[in-house]
């Protein structure tokens, strides 16, 4: 079964990026769709969550505070991710993504005195070698060129920021909360961050198909999560994040290839296959 549960997470976020593309391509407001996409996360997680004495912990503001940064930094993200989906191709948005575990590593190495290894360095270095390969090379229009250049570097730096908010959770928060508990926050102030967007925008108004696709990705994103968890109950992590991790920028860039037309330049193909080392040197 843990083989299963691998195979489900790694489709289930492959599909997160199947939807974002879809809502790019059918022109839907993007913002609009997370805010559903958040809401029904929610949801989930508040229905699904043991509240019993949560009223008796102490030490709220902290917690709620560091919630909240990474709820904006996480709908901020797949704002990010979607564009450069729709604009870099899959497999280099993924791949991009994927690497940014390099950033709870660092902070793990240097805040928490966590063992350093060879592997961890040589893939350290490889990640940024790979980043700097899979942005696009100049087109002539530079300031286009610069627009959408710059989205794998921000996706690289959010998501590095945000898996280490995740590690800072797991090492000095934990103890006092439920990783639940914390999760129904940092959803809600995602949720409330696009919302007040939106309100301010004059946009807080949906489209039947902005509906369907936000509950269509929020329950694919809820799922990639739970698989990964169940796959880890069974499978040592050490086998499970390098074969989600390196199947997901295959997969993708396979299918941005195929499906979607992606056309990798050839030293983004190269930056691939580097990041795909960095990923298996990082996590194995």
């Amino acid at each position: 079964m843990g083989l299963l549960f691998l195979t489900l997470s790694a489709v289930f976020s492959l599909s997160v990026a199947q939807v974002l593309k879809l809502v790019e391509v059918r022109s839907l407001r993007v913002l609009n769709v997370l805010v559903i996409n958040y809401l029904v996360a929610v949801v989930i997680s508040i229905v699904s969550t043991d509240w019993n004495g949560f009223e008796e912990h102490t030490g709220l503001i902290p917690i709620l505070i560091h919630s909240a940064i990474l709820g904006f930094l996480f709908i901020a993200n797949f704002m990010i991710y979607s564009k450069s989906i729709d604009k870099n191709g899959m497999g280099i948005s993924i791949a991009a993504m994927r690497m940014s575990l390099v950033f709870p590593i660092l902070l793990s190495l240097m805040i928490y005195n966590e063992d350093i290894t060879t592997g961890l360095i040589l893939g350290i270095l490889l990640s940024f070698i790979s980043l700097i390969l899979l942005v696009p090379a100049s087109k002539k229009d530079r300031r286009i060129h610069f627009k959408y250049a710059v989205l794998p570097v921000l996706l690289f730096f959010i998501s590095g920021i945000t898996d280490s908010g995740l590690k800072v959770f797991e090492r000095e928060f934990s103890m006092l909360f439920d990783e639940s508990q914390f999760l129904s926050a940092l959803f809600f102030f995602a949720f409330l961050t696009g919302s007040v967007v939106l309100l301010v925008r004059g946009q807080f108004n949906f489209k039947i198909k902005e509906l369907v696709y936000g509950v269509l990705l929020g329950v694919v994103n809820l799922y990639s999560s739970y698989f990964i968890l169940l796959a880890l109950k069974e499978i040592p992590g050490s086998v499970v994040f390098p074969l989600v991790n390196l199947s997901i920028v295959f997969a993708g860039t396979f299918i941005g290839v195929i499906f979607w037309k992606d056309r990798p330049e050839k030293r983004q193909w190269i930056g691939l296959a580097l990041a795909s080392i960095s990923i298996f040197l990082l996590v194995a």
